[in-house]
């Protein structure tokens, strides 16, 4: 595992994330918005029921996940590390003896992190405690979110963002997994309701992650799959206000997928136009192309060969 943690420096120089329109304030706000739906449909859900947008995961497991991910980048953002600090010292204590080398891939240590708070959470009681217990650590991550306010330097996952990272970071990741349990109670993938602002945000977020170099460190070994020869993806929001902040390029190179400037989008291979969080449930595989609210154009084999690599 400590090889793992070694290959984030590869994100060290990474100058492709930028600030975004979205104020602080405002992704703060959205972070508390979602976590509260998150915690509202805690209520409502079996926590040994399989969750069928997260593979392998129950009810228990995104709640546990929910935690550590909110404590993890609180403990980030408070500390003002300057280096890359695993979850684990913030959410299991300091031990090297068990986390420190551990010698499995980045996701086989979440899985097993998980674990520990998968017993804390089972033994709170009911599911009212369970999600006071989500919905406190999200209120104690948006607090330190505000305190730092959003130009503090803390390390990141490509190198650059500080602090207005871990909040886009935490906005995503509340409204994806609130997703995952609206869909799990029987809502439709289109009536999910993600904000437009926060979800265009998130897919920005998203596509500047899983193209920055050395991003194959916190992905699956499927990940190198999206190496290519040209073969380019356009990725359009309808529901921007300005046009401008809404249209992706992402073409697959010999050494990975990269993002292109906006103007290149002509030579796309595939266009998916649709809202913005239809396209973030499309991106985070929680919605597969063909049952996705979204319009594809061109060769939707390329869409297909993202959607199956780009997480696993």
């Amino acid at each position: 595992m400590r090889e793992t943690y070694e290959t984030s420096k590869a994100y060290e120089g990474y100058e492709g994330y930028e600030g975004y329109e979205i104020s602080h304030e405002r992704i703060c706000a959205g972070i508390e918005r979602e976590a509260a739906l998150c915690a509202e449909a805690l209520l409502h859900a079996d926590p040994a029921r399989p969750v069928g947008t997260c593979p392998g995961w129950t009810v228990s497991h995104l709640t546990a996940h929910l935690f550590q991910a909110y404590t993890w980048a609180a403990g980030l953002v408070e500390t003002r590390a300057a280096e890359f600090v695993p979850p684990h010292v913030f959410v299991a204590g300091a031990d090297d003896d068990r986390w420190g080398k551990h010698t499995g891939t980045w996701a086989e240590y979440v899985d097993e992190l998980i674990g520990v708070s998968i017993e804390e959470a089972a033994s709170l009681g009911g599911a009212e405690a369970r999600a006071r217990w989500v919905r406190g650590a999200a209120d104690s991550l948006v607090a330190t979110l505000r305190r730092a306010g959003p130009d503090t330097d803390v390390w990141s996952s490509v190198g650059a963002g500080g602090t207005r990272f871990w909040a886009s970071w935490g906005a995503m990741e509340t409204a994806v997994h609130r997703a995952d349990l609206d869909l799990l109670l029987g809502r439709a993938p289109d009536t999910v309701g993600l904000s437009p602002e926060l979800s265009l945000d998130s897919v920005r977020f998203w596509l500047r992650a899983v193209t920055a170099p050395g991003a194959e460190a916190f992905f699956g070994p499927g990940f190198g799959a999206l190496a290519g020869d040209g073969e380019s993806l356009r990725f359009r929001a309808t529901d921007a206000t300005d046009e401008a902040y809404a249209d992706w390029l992402v073409v697959r190179t010999p050494t990975g997928p990269v993002l292109a400037a906006p103007d290149d989008g002509g030579r796309a291979g595939v266009t998916i136009t649709g809202r913005a969080g239809d396209l973030l449930l499309l991106l985070k595989r929680r919605v597969a192309p063909r049952e996705a609210a979204v319009d594809i154009t061109g060769d939707a084999r390329l869409l297909e060969h993202w959607w199956t690599h780009v997480i696993v």
